[in-house]
C-alpha cells in the first residue's frame, strides 16, 4: 500500500496535517500506520542534538518505515525529512516494495514556525539552537526530482496563502485520490529494480542439496572412467561432458569444492536457478567442462545433461 512522506520546517504544522490525512484514509476504509518520532518514543531535542543522534533518528524512522510499508494499509512518515538524499532513500524503500509514493510539503515561513515553536509548552518545543540548525539546513523538495514527485504543497499559515494557493482540504483530498488509484496520471505503483529489490532467500538446505547433486555427478564420472579403463576407447563420455584424459578423484573433489564455494555466493544471478537437484547437476557439469577445458583436460561437450 502507499507511502506518504511529509516534509517541512520544524513546527510547521506537519503533525496536524498528518492527523487529518489519517482520518481521511480511515474514512476511505484503509488502515493507516503513522511513523514519527513520537511513535518511536524519541524526544525531539535529544533526537536532533548533534550529527550522531540525528543520523540515528533518521535510521530508526527509515527502518520502521521499511517494516510497515507494503502491508494492507497506508504508511505516513511524519518528520522533518529535510535532506533530499534521505528523501531519495525513502523513495527507494517505496520502489523496493512496489507501492505508490508521494511527497507532501508543508510550506510554512520560518518566522511563523519560530512563533509556533515558542508558543508550545517547554517540554514540546525545540531548543532555539536546534531549531535554527534544522531550519537552516532544510532542502526544499522539487517536483522535477522523481523522489519528490508527485509533490503536494500545503500552506497551513493563513498569511502564506496567496491567490493561487489551493485550499487545504482540496490538497489533502488530492493526496488521498492519488494514493487510492483514482488519479493514475498523478501517481502510479513504483516498479522494483535490481538495485532496490532484495535477493530471493534460498532454502536452508539448498547448499546440502547442491552438495549431494555434485557428489552424484562425481560418482557417475568415476564409474564411467572405471568402466572404460579396460576398453580401447581413449575418450570417456558422460552426458554433457567428454574426458580425454583420466581425471583423478582428488581433482574432481577439488573442482567440487570450488563449485560449492561459488554456489554460496547467491549474488550471482545465474546461481539462482539452483532450486532443484537437476539444475544443480546441470550447472556442475557445465562448470566441470569449463574448468577442465581451461586446464587442458579435454573437457569437451557431449550432448546435454538432463
Amino acid at each position: 500500500m502507499p507511502l506518504v512522506v511529509i516534509c517541512g520546517q520544524p513546527c510547521s504544522g506537519k503533525s496536524t496535517l498528518a492527523a487529518k490525512l489519517v482520518n481521511l484514509f480511515q474514512e476511505a476504509g484503509l488502515p493507516v500506520e503513522l511513523v514519527d518520532e513520537l511513535s518511536l518514543h524519541l524526544e525531539r531535542n535529544a533526537a536532533y542534538t548533534g550529527t550522531f543522534n540525528e543520523k540515528n533518528t533518521r535510521a530508526k524512522l527509515k527502518s520502521k518505515t521499511e517494516r510497515v510499508v507494503g502491508r494492507k494499509g497506508v504508511t505516513i512518515l511524519d518528520s522533518i525529512n529535510n535532506i533530499k538524499g534521505y528523501r531519495y532513500e525513502l523513495w527507494c524503500v517505496a520502489r523496493a516494495a512496489g507501492t505508490r509514493y508521494c511527497m507532501v510539503h508543508v510550506d510554512t515561513e520560518v518566522s511563523q514556525c519560530r512563533q509556533w515553536n515558542e508558543a508550545r509548552p517547554e517540554a514540546e518545543r525545540y531548543k532555539q539552537d536546534i531549531f535554527d540548525d534544522l531550519a537552516g539546513r532544510f532542502e526544499r523538495p522539487d517536483a522535477r526530482n522523481r523522489w519528490d514527485a508527485p509533490l503536494f504543497t500545503l500552506h497551513p499559515a493563513s498569511e502564506c496563502i496567496g491567490e493561487d494557493a489551493e485550499p487545504e482540504a482540496d490538497v489533502l483530498a488530492g493526496v488521498v485520490r492519488a494514493m487510492l488509484d483514482e488519479q493514475p496520471n498523478v501517481a502510479r505503483d513504483l516498479t522494483p529494480t535490481m538495485a532496490t529489490a532484495n535477493p530471493t532467500l534460498l532454502a536452508t538446505n539448498t547448499l546440502h542439496e547442491i552438495d549431494q547433486a555434485a557428489q552424484e555427478i562425481l560418482n557417475a564420472i568415476t564409474e564411467a572412467q572405471a568402466a572404460a579403463a579396460g576398453g580401447a576407447a581413449e575418450v570417456v563420455r558422460f552426458p554433457g561432458l567428454e574426458l580425454r584424459r583420466p581425471v583423478s578423484l582428488a581433482e574432481l573433489r577439488r573442482h567440487k569444492r570450488a563449485f560449492l564455494k561459488l554456489a554460496t555466493k547467491i549474488t550471482f544471478a545465474r546461481l539462482q536457478v539452483c532450486r532443484d537437484a537437476t539444475a544443480a547437476k546441470r550447472m556442475f557439469v557445465d562448470y566441470l567442462r569449463t574448468a577442465l577445458a581451461g586446464e587442458g583436460g579435454g573437457g569437451g561437450a557431449a550432448g546435454e545433461y538432463v
